[in-house]
């Protein structure tokens, strides 16, 4: 995974295409994590509502409207999350992935909506950090959160 998220970064590391486009069946209850439900993938796989907000932290988003019986009434336009000036600003905020000790450089990090985006979190500066793919996935995994400010970001570790 590391070589194919280089692949994407321009001669500066920055991402210069979407890691992924995610288009995922998921209830709005289920992706805000107040259900413990499933998406479905358009190559009929599955994944849970943590994958898919993972997922969609550094991905192209189509958000779909689902009727009573499950028919697409709207199928919207993809949504790029982080854009390559906000890429560039957390890079000299954070420096690299802002987790306690870690020393992974911002080129190699993901942007992180500390509020996920799905929750109601704003896609400004003060509501992303820069995370590794480690600990992105422990960040996740224990829904951990943290305060941001114009000098960084301050995890609060359980």
């Amino acid at each position: 995974m590391t070589v194919l998220r280089r692949g994407v970064a321009g001669t500066r590391g920055q991402p210069t295409t979407p890691k992924a486009q995610v288009m995922v069946t998921i209830g709005l209850a289920e992706l805000r994590g107040s259900l413990a439900g499933v998406g479905h993938t358009v190559h009929a796989g599955t994944l849970s509502a943590g994958e898919v907000r993972q997922l969609a932290c550094e991905a192209d988003v189509i958000p779909a409207v689902l009727g009573e019986k499950g028919q697409i009434l709207d199928l919207g336009r993809a949504k790029r999350l982080v854009t390559p000036g906000q890429r560039r600003a957390l890079a000299h905020r954070d420096g690299g992935c802002t987790f306690p000790g870690c020393h992974v450089p911002a080129t190699w990090c993901d942007a992180h909506h500390i509020v996920h985006w799905a929750r109601g979190g704003p896609s400004d500066l003060g509501n992303y950090a820069l995370l590794c793919p480690r600990h992105h996935t422990w960040v996740h995994q224990h829904d951990t959160t943290a305060d941001v400010d114009a000098t960084g970001v301050r995890w609060r570790l359980r």
